[in-house]
């Protein structure tokens, strides 16, 4: 009987000349080269041995050169799939993608046209906004409500939006960021049916599916009724497996029509196909050892996120405590403008965090603190945001 592996969250791992965005770009971004990054969401947890020496294995082979998709990669994502969310997939609805975002550009590129309006549920991943804006398409922004806590749709007023004949698209943060909102089968089917009714592609990006807090349970696009028809699936290994810099997603798409456009277009901008070593981490990740080390991540992580959400509330100021993601999302206005916040995070707390803005208008004075770090380096910055904002 093979002995189950017991994973260390509590490691605490110098990222020092790996140049790391979290880290190398603390003094271009925020003023200060050794503030504390708390900030962009990738982890300061460690990837697993088992999938580093899958790569370490691919990496003893001396040549590096054009690799086919094989058939390992494709059966791990529908194993996943299968075993992780309950969703029944063919191989041929899968495409790779080198990245979520690239797969929301090319979606927009080829299910829109310049002029078209693209619907997005702020705030949200600011790419959502930036690449609908730099396609030449125009955002059609729906604020989310804030009802006891947590996000929530006004479905009569998103009806509207939807409705609009040059909205064509619908991006959906599936579970959102920064919010950490898991959204219901009922909310996405509401959803579904919206989209449906008034012709509109929903895309789902649901990278940070996999890290869904219990009793909550996450509810992909895919088992949605109707959604087959209008539905793009986006995932990755990035978030889950900390191998953002891989460069490693898919995307899935049941409906032939709609995959072939998206296959065009990912060809025409060479974005069908991700690197060697991508393959092999994917490959591996997806597996029966990736849901293990998947779900003592997530009870770590889930304690880590309540602990930061009890301790920030102590402030007396509205937070989320996230059902989903790594993040907890924080309402900073009662101390001021965001750039008087922003000053204190860092030159009193010594502390850097995403600013709100960058998750669209409605972000504005809150701030995103990524709490996938050792619980030993976390807390210790928490307390110092309390002691900042206490005085």
């Amino acid at each position: 009987m093979e002995e189950k592996v017991i994973y260390d969250f509590e490691q605490t791992i110098s990222r020092a000349g790996t140049f790391a965005e979290k880290y190398d770009a603390r003094e271009r971004i925020f003023g200060k080269g050794d503030v504390e990054p708390f900030w962009v969401a990738d982890m300061d947890l460690p990837t697993p041995a088992f999938l580093i020496d899958a790569m370490r294995q691919r990496l003893e082979h001396p040549m590096f050169g054009y690799t086919e998709q094989y058939d390992a990669v494709f059966d791990s994502i529908t194993w996943w799939m299968q075993d992780q969310h309950a969703a029944s997939i063919e191989r041929d609805w899968v495409s790779l993608s080198p990245s979520v975002v690239t797969t929301i550009s090319n979606a927009i590129q080829v299910y829109t046209e310049p002029g078209d309006s693209v619907a997005l549920l702020s705030p949200v991943y600011g790419p959502f906004f930036t690449y609908v804006n730099v396609n030449e398409r125009t955002v059609a922004d729906y604020p989310l409500l804030v009802i006891d806590g947590k996000f929530e749709i006004d479905y009569p007023r998103l009806e509207s939006i939807l409705a609009q004949p040059e909205v064509k698209l619908f991006l959906l943060c599936n579970p959102q960021n920064p919010g950490g909102r898991v959204w219901r089968e009922d909310e996405l089917q509401k959803l579904v049916d919206l989209c449906s009714a008034h012709d509109v592609i929903i895309f789902s990006d649901e990278i940070h599916c996999d890290v869904v807090y219990p009793p909550h349970r996450h509810t992909t696009l895919l088992n949605i009724s109707g959604a087959q028809k209008i539905g793009v699936v986006a995932h990755s290994i990035g978030k889950t497996f900390n191998t953002s810099g891989l460069q490693a997603s898919f995307v899935i798409i049941p409906d032939s029509k709609l995959r072939s456009r998206f296959r065009s277009g990912a060809e025409r901008i060479h974005a069908a196909d991700i690197n060697l070593l991508g393959k092999v981490a994917m490959a591996h990740a997806l597996s029966p050892q990736g849901a293990e080390y998947k779900r003592q991540l997530v009870d770590y992580l889930q304690e880590n996120t309540l602990l930061v959400a009890e301790k920030l509330k102590t402030l007396d100021m509205d937070v989320m405590v996230p059902e989903a993601t790594f993040l907890v999302w924080s309402d900073f206005r009662k101390f001021g403008p965001s750039k008087t916040v922003f000053d204190k995070l860092i030159n009193n707390a010594n502390i850097a965090l995403s600013g709100g803005a960058f998750f669209g208008p409605a972000g504005e004075g809150w701030f995103r603190i990524n709490c996938a770090h050792p619980r030993s380096k976390l807390l210790p910055a928490v307390d110092r945001i309390i002691d900042a904002f206490s005085s």
